[in-house]
């Protein structure tokens, strides 16, 4: 293998360096596309199944409750027997990408993570399809790095440059990318890293509105600042949504903990998993804008059309849904959920704050939704900046970005209070208290402590 000498931390990466990192942040983003094709062609296959069910009677209906049990277990008996890498969000993975995947791997992960996308969402899982492409960006980047020209220094820096422009182009957020990179992925802040790393995530952001437009991933309109006696409302906003958070992170727990102790039985999982995917298939039948990305909920809630008695049955039923829904180890992200019970969190302070204080202007509805979102992921992931930056950047509030900060220390601290760690750290101990610490699925949720090595 080639060795290149090691730019300075000050230095602006030469030209062969800037060259991989723009090939790494086109292919990241055109995966993350691709990916969002196959999101969106399993929410059209849920919905035609659903179409299906409500036009031939009550065997159709029934081959419906079969059939997303049958996508629910698909799911799962992929990731369990082809790469378990590829459960869930895969985020946390990302950590340890580049010591333990060979380019051969990566490959099988992206396809494993395709195909149990598709199957996850078709069956009804309330999973989000954004978490995954940050994996997705990695694995494409080892893949690159490995077979493709080597043009980038080090293999730890394709795996962080191809995650951060996978979560940039999922939520046409580069900025986002950018600081989650470092918060999250922990890649040491200097600037030879801060020019590759929003290189990379421009890039992937560009390749992304190539296909999708320039569009705001929920735009949220503000006509204004809120007066000063407002602010101390959010820090509400922010207890609520955080314990909404924290009842979430609880349930989770459970739910992990139950479906570990499934999988030491062979074939325990996938059984529970198709059985899971069946009850999946009644709701469809009778409730479906529960399941899936949840898109109707954000637009509800958005326009302020939705009822406080509805909301609050929303968020209550998506709580459970998504919790036992991630716990399967399928293919799905917890970003896009953290976000829905924000905005569901909003929506139901919003409404209740209006039949306690009288009505409230459409502003304060917009900053309650905007706040309870970057508290929910905050409280969740404990990742303020990512949090405050992915809230304003994909709606566009920029001018409430105090209103957002202040929420979100609120959530921050009542977790505190309760003496809870992140959910990654939370799913982490679960393991090892179930596993004596040794390696398996949920292992790699917890952050580990960077090591240096010949390959950095």
């Amino acid at each position: 293998m080639t060795s290149y000498p090691r730019p300075a931390d000050n230095d602006v990466p030469p030209v062969r360096e800037q060259l991989g990192t723009i090939i790494i942040g086109a292919v990241a983003g055109l995966f993350a596309v691709a990916f969002h094709a196959v999101m969106n062609l399993a929410e059209e296959t849920r919905a035609e199944l659903a179409i299906l069910a409500t036009e031939h009677g009550l065997l159709a209906q029934a081959g419906v409750v079969a059939a997303c049990g049958c996508l629910a277990a698909a799911a799962v008996f992929v990731v369990h027997r082809y790469a378990t890498e590829a459960e869930g969000s895969g985020i946390a993975a990302v950590l340890e990408a580049h010591r333990t995947v060979s380019g051969r791997r990566a490959l099988r992960i992206l396809w494993v993570k395709f195909l149990g996308g598709f199957c996850a969402l078709s069956s009804g899982m309330p999973l989000g399809r954004e978490g995954p492409s940050v994996q997705i960006g990695a694995m494409s980047a080892i893949a690159l790095r490995q077979y493709g020209p080597r043009l980038v220094y080090y293999r730890r820096r394709a795996v962080e440059l191809g995650a951060a422009a996978g979560l940039a182009a999922a939520f046409n957020a580069p900025l986002s990318g950018v600081v989650f990179s470092f918060e999250l992925l922990k890649q040491p802040f200097h600037a030879h890293n801060c020019f590759e790393t929003i290189l990379a995530c421009a890039i992937a952001d560009w390749v992304c509105r190539l296909f999708h437009g320039p569009i705001l991933e929920l735009p949220i309109l503000l006509n204004g600042f809120r007066d000063w006696q407002d602010l101390p409302t959010f820090a509400l906003v922010g207890l609520w949504a955080g314990a909404v958070a924290l009842g979430f992170q609880m349930f989770l727990l459970v739910a992990a903990k139950r479906f570990q102790q499934l999988a030491d039985h062979r074939g325990g999982a996938v059984t529970a998993t198709g059985i899971w995917g069946c009850l999946l298939g009644v709701i469809l039948l009778c409730k479906p804008e529960l399941l899936g990305i949840g898109h109707s909920l954000f637009e509800a809630s958005i326009e302020n059309t939705m009822p406080l008695a509805i909301a609050t049955l929303a968020l209550a039923a998506r709580i459970p849904l998504t919790a036992i829904s991630y716990s399967t180890g399928a293919p799905g992200g917890l970003i896009v959920p953290a976000l829905l019970f924000g905005v569901l969190s909003g929506q139901i302070f919003s409404q209740a704050y209006s039949l306690l204080a009288g009505p409230v202007d459409t502003d304060f509805h917009a900053v309650c939704l905007v706040a309870g979102m970057a508290a929910s992921i905050g409280a969740l992931f404990r990742t303020p900046l990512t949090a405050t930056i992915m809230a304003v950047e994909i709606t566009g509030t920029y001018t409430c970005l105090l209103e957002i900060s202040i929420a979100y220390v609120a959530a921050h601290s009542l977790l505190g209070l309760a003496r809870q760690p992140d959910l990654y750290t939370a799913l982490g101990r679960l393991h090892d208290s179930h596993h004596g610490g040794q390696p398996a699925r949920i292992a790699a949720a917890r952050p580990a402590v960077r090591q240096p090595d010949a390959d950095r």
